[in-house]
């Protein structure tokens, strides 16, 4: 099996990518238990039996492992706590070129139960990839047996001069631009897994995730949502508009969208996102402002071509060009063309103000037999044209919220 790597290709060079939830399971459990059922759905999942190519040419595509392969994808036991965890593998690449695609670690464990930290790289699937791949894995501990779920993607489509005027309208010719200048440009190149190693090692050697986890209370959910159903917005809106409120000046938010058209539960990247910009006004009251924003979310969110735009805007450009990018973010490479392009694509110093992902309610059970869910977070990764990154995850009636941000060392 060999498919390409087209609207996700952003996430191959990127140095911060790795999606983290973390969940706890009461119920007695062994070791051996875990380790079984996590091989299992790992074997579930045609993603995690696959690994990175990238050609001669600069395309990059998922090959299916051989009968013969071992699977990279791990669940370990450990001492550490989960932020300690994270800060650690954070600076380790995964080894993608041999289907490394996800990790776990069980960082607790008792008579009553553990905890579980999972870490995907954005390869390897989406925020909901990762939440269907946890449900498998806790209906294999309550016995059942797994279906087999294919790799999915969003493939690029027709990236045509005509076509993608169509799906992109008169921005179509930015790609076509850079692209010329780029394959002009005397520092134009192919990028390898050794450029990614040493992205790796220039970012990372004097920096670390700062994450901060807030579980939101119950009755304070019940009052946001009571005062979301009574002004007619969403969720998302009203955190959006109190982070607005906070930070004081006009943002530039990004939001990640499910593109899941049949609401299949396979693994894979099919996201997609949408941006809005927007200053609270201190002259209203909250709700006003909340309504606007909602406003401005629904003229993006109902418009399929706005909805969409980002893949096919992006997948246009050059591959090499897209990998230039991330590496510029990263530090370890720089031309006149990509540094350009960088910085009119919030790959520079002005990224997104926020990124915003909430996962909703979880389409999930919470009792797998013997065993339940008793805590779920969702850490989405600080992408390299990201600043704040907010995840959002409700599990049953709890809504935990996390912030994730990467700071320089002293």
């Amino acid at each position: 099996m060999i498919t390409g790597i087209e609207t996700e290709r952003a996430d191959l060079f990127d140095v911060s990518i790795l999606i983290a939830m973390r969940i706890s399971i009461k119920g007695k459990i062994t070791e051996d238990d875990l380790k079984a059922a996590f091989d299992k759905a790992v074997k579930s999942y045609e993603i995690l039996n696959s690994h990175v190519v990238i050609e001669a040419d600069g395309g990059a595509y998922y090959e299916s492992n051989s009968e013969d392969s071992p699977n990279c994808n791990s669940l370990t036991f450990e001492d550490n706590s989960w932020m300690d965890i994270i800060k650690r593998e954070e600076k380790v690449r995964f080894k993608i070129e041999d289907g490394e695609l996800l990790k776990a670690f069980c960082y607790e464990q008792n008579e009553n139960g553990c905890s579980i930290l999972f870490l995907l790289h954005h390869l390897g699937g989406d925020g909901k990839s990762l939440c269907y791949f946890i449900e498998t894995f806790m209906r294999i501990l309550a016995g059942e047996e797994p279906e087999y779920r294919e790799l999915i993607t969003i493939p690029a489509g027709d990236l045509s001069d005509e076509a993608l005027k169509d799906r992109v309208g008169p921005l179509a010719a930015v790609p076509k631009i850079y692209n010329k200048r780029w394959k002009e440009d005397k520092e134009c190149r192919l990028f390898d897994f050794e450029d990614m190693d040493a992205a790796y090692e220039e970012y990372w050697k004097d920096r670390e995730s700062d994450i901060k986890e807030i579980v939101i209370p119950v009755e304070t959910v019940v009052k946001i949502l009571k005062r979301c159903k009574e002004w007619g917005i969403g969720f998302t809106a009203y955190i959006t508009t109190a982070f607005l409120r906070r930070m004081g000046r006009k943002l530039d938010i990004g939001y990640a969208v499910d593109a899941r058209e049949d609401q299949n539960r396979c693994m894979g990247n099919q996201a997609t996102g949408i941006s809005i910009k927007y200053a609270y006004d201190y002259n209203k009251p909250f709700k006003k402002n909340a309504l606007k924003v909602q406003k401005l979310m629904d003229s993006k969110l109902e418009d399929d071509g706005a909805r969409m735009f980002i893949l096919p805007f992006m997948s246009a450009f050059e591959p090499g060009l897209r990998d230039a990018l991330n590496l510029k973010h990263a530090g370890t490479f720089h031309s006149k063309t990509s540094g350009k392009l960088a910085k009119l694509l919030g790959y520079g110093e002005k990224t997104k103000d926020l990124s915003i992902t909430n996962l909703t309610r979880l389409d999930i059970p919470i009792v797998y037999g013997d065993y339940e869910l008793e805590f779920f977070s969702f850490i989405p990764p600080v992408i390299s044209y990201g600043k704040n990154i907010i995840g959002l995850s409700t599990l049953g009636d709890v809504t935990v919220m996390t912030i994730h941000r990467v700071k320089k060392l002293s």
